[in-house]
């Protein structure tokens, strides 16, 4: 069962008190996406997972929790325009503005969460901007994987989704034909994405499509 309550918020960079949306409980049942994204119930629970603040602008997961940007930043042309992204979705520009916040302080583990979480409201409007999403994400994972990120294995499957997804068919395979995991299931996801990349498939797929085969 899913729980959302509107809760009093103090914004830590400009101070005003707001009602936000908090998740309390949720559940979920099925198969994620081939780029983990949840099934139901949780999937439909995206606006309580950021909160935004009517005054200044400033988002994050929390709005009260201090994470030193500054109220110039949050007044600037590329925050507020989303760099000129025209978003179908207000949530979807939500959580860009979240990987700028991100970004601005290098933050690359949430710049690539910031991200995923955008295309898939993007994915929600069949918004085109998806694709660039998509493409953004795989250059913060590849400085993820680089820096030696401890979820890389989980970092690159999910990239193969985003390339795949992009019709990037013959550098997924390229990439991917000799790259095997210490899990197997892992090894299934990356035979399937190639198989769907052979056949220049760029669709949404559900993991249900490898283990329920």
């Amino acid at each position: 069962m899913t729980m959302i309550i509107d809760i009093e918020v103090k914004c830590s960079v400009c101070g005003k008190t707001s009602e936000q949306p908090a998740l309390m409980s949720t559940n979920s049942w099925g198969y994620p996406d081939l780029d983990l994204r949840p099934p139901e119930m949780k999937r439909s629970t995206m606006n309580a997972w950021i909160q935004e603040c009517p005054n200044c602008g400033y988002v994050a997961g929390k709005l009260d929790d201090e994470l030193g940007i500054s109220e110039e930043f949050l007044k600037s042309d590329e925050y507020v325009n989303c760099g000129g992204l025209d978003f179908k979705l207000d949530l979807a520009a939500r959580f860009y503005r979240e990987y700028l916040i991100a970004n601005e302080k290098n933050d690359l583990e949430q710049s690539f969460q910031s991200l995923h979480h955008c295309m898939w409201k993007c994915d929600d409007a069949q918004d085109p901007l998806a694709s660039d999403i998509r493409r953004l994400a795989i250059e913060v994972a590849d400085r993820l994987i680089e820096s030696g990120f401890e979820n890389r294995d989980t970092i690159l499957v999910m990239k193969a989704d985003f390339m795949r997804r992009t019709g990037q068919f013959d550098e997924m395979i390229r990439e991917y034909r000799d790259i095997f995991f210490d899990d197997e299931n892992l090894n299934k996801v990356i035979q399937y994405q190639i198989e769907k990349s052979i056949e220049r498939d760029d669709g949404c797929y559900t993991t249900e499509e490898i283990f329920a085969r």
